[in-house]
């Protein structure tokens, strides 16, 4: 089922702020995070096909929100982050997908160095006019990611993402979504009741449950239609509608 944007809906129109999560949201790894793996991996001698890559970084993906990546770090529970815990965490990933290269530090080391180059990523076709619209409308709009610090070089170089005014990001907060602390730095930060914050990403926990908890409003983005989650939009083209009504 698709979100309702009606009239009747008096929620809608006293937003003041829209938070966007960044990956799968605005911005898509261009190439792909599978084929930029594979290319990699193979200058370091991996004989691993696109398919294989793409099923371990899958799974390797999901597997690392349940991990603690730092030893020295015993108290540091499971959504904790820092640069130190999203550089072990990236180690760990890659060092799962690509498992048949000589140097398994020098692949890891190019590969952060790729997808920190803002040339690696793209924005979605519905993002700049999207961005556009709902600062013309006078919302006010900021980026809540588990991304780390390289997030910034690549926003700041894309000229679709200058709406943005503010980026929350794990590295920076301590926490990564979809923990309390996460969500209320972004309310503080804003300034706002919780209430006239709109959470817009493409992760029903991180994006959706998460904010709502908090006491925020959210939207799931369902780019693949799925119809999985009862209040969703299949583009953000929906989202300006709806919040122009």
């Amino acid at each position: 089922m698709m979100a309702s944007f009606s009239r009747s809906d008096k929620a809608w129109p006293k937003y003041r702020w829209v938070v966007f999560d960044a990956v799968g949201t605005l911005i898509q790894p261009n190439p792909s995070v599978s084929v930029a793996y594979h290319a990699i991996a193979a200058r370091h001698g991996s004989r691993l096909t696109v398919s294989q890559i793409s099923e371990r970084f899958r799974r390797a993906f999901r597997e690392s929100e349940s991990k603690r990546f730092l030893d020295d770090q015993p108290d540091c529970t499971r959504w904790q982050s820092n640069n130190a815990i999203e550089i072990a965490r990236w180690r760990w990933i890659v060092n799962e997908v690509v498992t048949d290269v000589g140097d398994g530090e020098r692949c890891f080391t190019e590969l952060w160095d790729h997808f920190a180059h803002p040339a690696s990523w793209s924005c979605f076709d519905d993002v700049k006019e999207t961005l556009s619209a709902l600062a013309d409308a006078g919302y006010r709009m900021a980026i809540a990611s588990n991304f780390d610090s390289r997030l910034h070089a690549v926003c700041d170089e894309n000229s679709a993402l200058r709406p943005i005014e503010h980026r929350f990001v794990s590295s920076e907060t301590g926490f990564r979504k979809p923990a309390p602390e996460f969500y209320s730095a972004v309310i503080s930060h804003c300034g706002s009741p919780a209430r006239e914050i709109l959470m817009v990403g493409d992760d029903p926990e991180h994006d959706v449950a998460g904010p709502k908890t908090a006491g925020m409003q959210a939207v799931l983005l369902d780019r693949r239609a799925t119809n999985a989650h009862d209040n969703s939009i299949e583009s953000l083209h929906q989202l300006v509608a709806g919040l122009r009504d």
